[in-house]
């Protein structure tokens, strides 16, 4: 390692180096605010100097590998660090260069330190500042004074290059001048040189890695993307990065980082963590472990290979088989972040002819039913860890007959949180659930009524259309005459049913129906802002209240669980989880509750008490939900046991159904 204290500018006017930016650095990610701060330091130090008060400014370190390219072409000086630091300087040279109004100030400062002179025309080595690829067009234009296209303009490069432009522009000749010769050139620097040839310890790998682990991070893409890179010469890193790296970037912008963790899943079919900031190097040792006996090559192909599905699965490209595209956009609604690995797998064995379209549309379908049945109950748990694991068995899954009868034996075959949900769970769930605030940005009331739709018509809405709405037929807030419509109940049904599955409906319609009489509501339904989802079961009532809710409500609720998201007959009323064989011969209340829902069982202690079984985990006493143990302590206390306030209770020794107490009965 040789380290030179040196001025900046003096580096950059030598014409026998052209610095190169490698492939494996991020792009040029310096935003205006750092450059208003460098331009800052340079104004303090022109001022400094302009005062007689010699001053120079530290710009730290610049870290370089040397690699010579042959006779008669500058030597490359391959950053490790510096890229920002560097790339900033020579956007504000630019910037002064097409300022200054002196002719042959503007010439010198283009041939000392922009081009070189002793470069032939070969553009990559005139130019003094080789960038990436994805910023090389913009800055070379910059460069050699020409138009940047609007496609370009986006770019931080253009951006901070007008940035500094128009900075200049409000300062005299003069001033401009002694910003360089004042102040840039007062600018210090150490310039290491790392020579890995000599001394193996001077890893370019480690100590970029080591530098960057102060300020802005490096994303799991950045340490992956120049893991594979470095250790090859700039000549295979282009072509590496040319041919792979930069077709993911097309194909998956701005997700890089969340791509490499799920192919990680799906290369090793188990859970790593999100990849957000805090988990980045964490993530990447795991890769290294991955990596470590693979050829960078085919790491690469295998991520091109996997960029494809996983950017139909993100929705930012489209499989060319409309159902399958309204499936995928379908779990994108619910969410499906946890299981793009496993979903992208299932569309890298489509692509490769291995699984039919129609398989494929099933499969999907199966998921998209699991997940909403899921969601209906709020169940998430355990799903991140899941998918993955569950990736082990597409090989059974592609190879069986009944695609669908397999899919969700694999998803009843898990733990009790992540079980598939049955029927009878769906409508006693459905019957007391406020259906109008289901999902975040009620995506799932939404969702469902577009299904209902489509069964109805075989057409579905079209889901962003701006004038698609939720609509509550009985109003939020009740006016006189909807109170006269309700009757003396008004207030109990109002409050029990307002966001009930059968008082919610879906219109096209461009303002709020509010509080309207249901005459005028009825009449909008009819008209063309209506979909059938919102006739069926309402245009044939005169009024609108319990009775109606509660009929809609049951046609609604029918549909949702016997054809939208209909289960094979097996897993109608089963228990869909897999027991535990350590728990054999234990009770297991959800085992027990789960066959009851919608049953009523009775307080031992006192017949008359009832509650109605509403999930495997829950009864619904007196208007309120109640786990079995709670619910019991209350009743005691109520009935004038005395209770402490650390007793707990066996809820199934003190309930029965049909005559037999819970814990006694054989499921």
């Amino acid at each position: 390692m040789k380290a030179n204290p040196s001025y900046l500018l003096d580096s950059l006017s030598n014409n026998d180096v052209t610095f190169y930016i490698p492939p494996y650095q991020r792009n040029y990610e310096w935003s205006m605010d750092n450059c208003r701060v460098l331009l800052a330091d340079v104004v303090k130090v022109a001022s400094a100097n302009s005062a007689k008060r010699n001053t120079e400014h530290f710009f730290g370190s610049i870290v370089y590998v040397v690699e010579e390219v042959g006779f008669g072409i500058p030597a490359k000086y391959v950053l490790t660090d510096g890229q920002q630091r560097i790339t900033t300087t020579m956007l504000l040279l630019m910037a002064l260069r097409d300022c200054i109004d002196d002719t042959n100030y503007k010439a010198e400062i283009q041939r000392r330190y922009l081009e070189n002179d002793r470069a032939d025309n070969s553009v990559e080595y005139k130019i003094k500042l080789k960038q990436v690829e994805t910023d090389w067009e913009a800055y070379k234009l910059l460069v050699l004074g020409r138009d940047v296209p609007e496609g370009s303009k986006n770019s931080s490069v253009f951006q901070n290059y007008t940035f500094f432009k128009k900075a200049l522009e409000s300062v005299g000749d003069s001033e401009r001048k002694s910003l360089l010769e004042k102040g840039l050139m007062k600018f210090s620097i150490i310039a290491i040189q790392l020579e890995p040839d000599r001394n193996p310890w001077e890893n370019p790998q480690e100590i970029f890695e080591s530098m960057n682990s102060l300020g802005k991070p490096l994303s799991l893409a950045d340490l992956v993307r120049n893991y594979l890179l470095m250790g090859k010469n700039t000549s295979q890193q282009s072509v590496l990065y040319n041919d792979y790296w930069l077709a993911l970037e097309n194909q998956l912008p701005g997700k890089l980082s969340e791509f490499i963790r799920d192919w990680m899943q799906a290369d090793q079919h188990r859970s790593f963590k999100v990849a957000r900031e805090a988990n980045y190097k964490e993530l990447y040792g795991a890769f290294k472990e991955i990596a470590r006996e693979r050829n960078a090559e085919v790491l690469f192909q295998s991520f091109v290979e996997f960029a494809h599905p996983y950017s139909v699965v993100c929705g930012l490209q489209e499989s060319g088989v409309k159902e399958i595209d309204k499936l995928i956009s379908d779990l994108n609604v619910i969410g499906i972040a946890p299981a793009y690995s496993y979903i992208a797998q299932l569309l890298l064995r489509w692509d490769a002819g291995r699984l039919s379209s129609p398989d494929l549309a099933a499969v999907l379908t199966g998921i998209r039913t699991y997940l909403l049945r899921r969601r209906v109950l709020g169940i998430t748990q355990a799903e991140n860890k899941f998918y993955p694991v569950l990736g082990k068995r597409l090989g059974e899954l592609a190879d069986s007959e009944d695609k669908t009868a397999t899919l969700f034996a694999q998803l009843s075959s898990q733990e009790y949180a992540l079980r598939l949900p049955n029927d009878d769970e769906m409508i006693s769930r459905l019957r007391t659930l406020n259906f109008y605030n289901l999902g975040r940005s009620r995506n799932y009331p939404r969702l469902l009524l577009c299904m209902a739709e489509e069964h109805l018509t075989k057409s579905r809405p079209s889901w962003d259309d701006p004038v698609l709405q939720l609509e509550h037929i009985m109003p939020q807030k009740l006016n006189e005459a909807w109170r006269t419509m309700l009757g003396n109940d008004a207030e109990r049904v109002h409050q029990e049913f307002v966001n009930n599955v059968g008082n919610i409906t879906l219109i096209r319609h461009n303002q709020e129906l509010g509080n309207k009489a249901f005459s005028e509501k009825i009449a909008v339904y009819a008209s063309r802002s209506g979909l059938q989802v919102a006739q069926n079961m309402i245009l044939d009532r005169k009024t609108w209240d319990e009775e109606a809710i509660l009929r809609r409500q049951d046609f609604i609720i029918d549909m949702i669980v016997s054809r939208l998201l209909e289960v094979p007959s097996s897993f109608r009323r089963a228990s869909n989880w897999s027991k535990d064989e350590r728990d054999a011969g234990v009770f297991d209340q959800r085992a027990t509750l789960n066959p009851l829902i919608g049953e009523t069982i009775e307080f031992i202690e006192n017949a008359s008490i009832t509650a109605e079984v509403i999930s495997d985990t829950k009864v619904q006493f007196e208007g309120g939900e109640w786990a079995l143990g709670p619910l019991t302590k209350m009743l005691k206390q109520r009935g004038g046991a005395h209770v402490s306030r650390s007793s707990n209770f066996h809820g199934a020794s003190y309930w029965s159904w049909d005559g037999v107490k819970l814990v006694d009965l054989e499921i």
